[in-house]
């Protein structure tokens, strides 16, 4: 069995096919144990708690996607801290961090925000789950003179081998989406290659970034098992050892299971 650790199962996109109930209820079909459910603003990362209330092998993350920097305001934390203090479902901070590929993207604003979820996540003593796109450097330098004691996750990794060394160097695990799937995505893969096994998780980030053979279809928790078939083939390791060893990875970084 499978754990999807990073996954949207409220969006919209999955409202045609039966919404999240439909996915919970096909999880054991589906061969999955668990599945993080990501929040990217406050309504969703209230919606992830319900879920993750509602159903045992639903965990759930609170926080605000850099797109929505601007709303992370002290009302908005103080909300999020109290669904993370009332809830033990809860696992972690974020989805949160720096997403400067728009043209016009509030760098500014982004490391703002950045900064009090991560303060936000260490008053609470939970890992925190990072979104990186672009911006590696500015990561760098704000992570660089910060501890993470209860660790986090790079979601969606997108960077290079150097850069996947230093965020395991700070305590990270380092999540691979279905992008690593693609077929140009060769420093992709070499990154991969260079994430120590024990740092390695897997996800979806569906309704996104679907892998092969599946490309050009929405994504489903599902989709996770091709992730996990091709870290084995980069590793060099059967499905079943790859499996074993992201599922532990997981439950050991959210503290599930």
């Amino acid at each position: 069995m499978l754990i999807d650790s990073h996954a949207h199962i409220y969006d919209d996109e999955f409202a045609v096919d039966g919404g999240a109930r439909s996915i919970i209820d096909g999880m054991s079909d589906d061969g999955l144990e668990y599945i993080v459910c990501v929040g990217c603003d406050v309504p969703t990362s209230r919606t992830c708690v319900e879920l993750a209330n509602a159903n045992a092998r639903i965990y759930a993350t609170v926080g605000v996607h850099p797109y929505d920097a601007d709303t992370v305001t002290p009302e908005n934390l103080s909300i999020l801290r109290e669904l993370a203090l009332n809830n033990k479902k809860v696992v972690a901070v974020g989805e949160f961090g720096l997403d400067l590929h728009r043209p016009g993207s509030d760098r500014d604003g982004q490391i703002k925000a950045m900064r009090a979820q991560y303060e936000l996540a260490r008053e609470l003593s939970l890992p925190q789950v990072y979104h990186l796109r672009d911006g590696y450097g500015e990561f760098t330098e704000f992570a660089k003179a910060l501890d993470f004691p209860q660790g986090g996750v790079i979601h969606c990794f997108s960077s290079s081998a150097e850069f996947a060394e230093f965020c395991v160097k700070k305590g990270f695990y380092i999540s691979f989406s279905g992008t690593v799937t693609y077929n140009n995505a060769v420093n992709l893969k070499r990154a991969a290659l260079a994430v120590p096994l024990d740092r390695l998780l897997i996800e979806t980030d569906s309704p996104y970034l679907t892998p092969e053979p599946k490309r050009g279809h929405k994504n489903y928790p599902k989709n996770v098992a091709y992730v996990c078939d091709a870290l084995a083939e980069i590793k060099g390791l059967s499905r079943e050892r790859m499996e074993q060893i992201t599922n532990e990875n997981t439950k050991r970084v959210f503290n599930i299971g």
